[in-house]
């Protein structure tokens, strides 16, 4: 099994990042797209075919794409991704890139590598009995403990924040023409919520989240083109973050970079900010080892610092809108689409009895732009 060599995909003036990815064309939203039918036996195949390789193949959990782990007779774990057939295939060609150029400008950030393929390819494409047509990929499988799994160490959060903040270094100067792409999990993009917020159940729950949205187009959409952007991972979530064991002290791995954007690089760090709000009298304390972490590798500006509480809540109300509308589409899937619904709900709890000002006050401390 080979591996692609690394190669950088940047090298467009700074000015064209921006310009590009704002008038990149709207995309299919893939969440209103059921995920390829591929079963164990059809994936074993196209493995075999392509990549020429075979073993033991489990079926994992994911949003739009399908994913299968392979154990290979040596013992070896790779990860076969099968595509949504309605992805734009350059933008999972974004995604592969970022990993080529991931493996150039940090060799030892600790994410997956892109295997090639019999015929020398970074992907292939598959066709399923439906007709459609899928991008395919093999890639490294890291192992690890899940960090929702673990129980933190005292600098585990810290640690945490640094990490982020290396991978986010590392995509800098990457670019790719599928960077503007609308994924609705991007926070910039929290204006398109408003038929997912209606299909919200519970009354009171849909109000909260309207204030929410009517706040962002008034008070934070217009700030954010002003911001710092690149292409991010934008989902450093606990189930895609690896951590070294089961009482973790350090992340040693990052996976599923499917929801990469360009996008405010504050944005990215909401994402995984929004993760970090615990109970008790100090509930934004690991919030907070997570910033220091991150700023003592790529310091904020005050700006950014400013607007994170925002950016968290439209993160939460991002995750409640999408599972409540994908739970009803999807009920036999509900568990897993739900599975951060719980965070989500305190997360906006917290915020809310806490109040701007003591949160933006916080968060400057910890990053040390006061």
């Amino acid at each position: 099994m080979n591996k692609t060599k690394a190669v950088t995909l940047g090298g467009l003036p700074p000015f064209l990042v921006g310009v590009l990815a704002e008038c990149a064309p709207n995309k299919t939203d893939l969440l209103a797209h059921d995920p390829p039918a591929f079963d164990q036996a059809m994936a074993a195949d196209v493995a075999l075919r392509l990549y020429g390789v075979s073993g033991k193949i489990t079926p994992l959990s994911a949003e739009k794409d399908a994913n299968f782990l392979i154990v290979l007779p040596t013992g070896e774990e790779t990860l076969l991704k099968i595509s949504n057939a309605v992805e734009d295939r350059a933008v999972t060609d974004m995604q592969t890139a970022a990993l080529m150029h991931l493996a150039s400008a940090d060799p030892t950030l600790p994410v997956q590598r892109v295997c090639v393929s019999l015929n020398g390819n970074a992907s292939e494409t598959v066709t399923a009995a439906d007709g459609q047509t899928h991008v395919v990929r093999l890639l490294t499988y890291l192992g690890g403990t899940i960090l929702s799994g673990s129980t933190a160490s005292p600098g585990l959060h810290y640690a945490l924040g640094d990490f982020l903040a290396r991978v986010t270094l590392g995509l800098r100067g990457f670019f790719h023409p599928a960077a503007g792409h609308v994924l609705q999990w991007d926070i910039k993009q929290a204006g398109k919520l408003r038929p997912l917020v209606r299909e919200v159940q519970d009354t009171d729950l849909r109000s909260r989240l309207t204030k929410i949205l009517v706040s962002f187009d008034a008070k934070i959409a217009p700030r954010l083109p002003h911001l710092r952007a690149q292409v991010v991972h934008n989902d450093f979530n606990p189930h895609n973050v690896l951590v070294n064991a089961p009482m973790a002290t350090h992340p040693i791995g990052l996976i599923d970079f499917g929801d990469m954007v360009h996008t405010p690089i504050v944005c990215d760090l909401a994402v995984a900010c929004s993760y970090q709000i615990g109970e008790g009298p100090n509930p934004l304390r690991e919030m907070c080892k997570m910033v220091a972490g991150y700023v003592s590798r790529l310091p904020l500006e005050r700006e950014e610092v400013d607007l994170l509480p925002a950016l968290i809540r439209l993160r939460h109300a991002t995750t409640l809108a999408i599972g409540a509308s994908r739970a009803r589409r999807y009920p036999d899937n509900a568990t897993y689409i739900l599975r951060n619904t719980a965070t989500s709900l305190r997360g906006l709890d917290v915020l809310e009895q806490l109040g701007d000002a003591t949160a933006i006050k916080a968060l400057h401390a910890a990053a040390g732009t006061r």
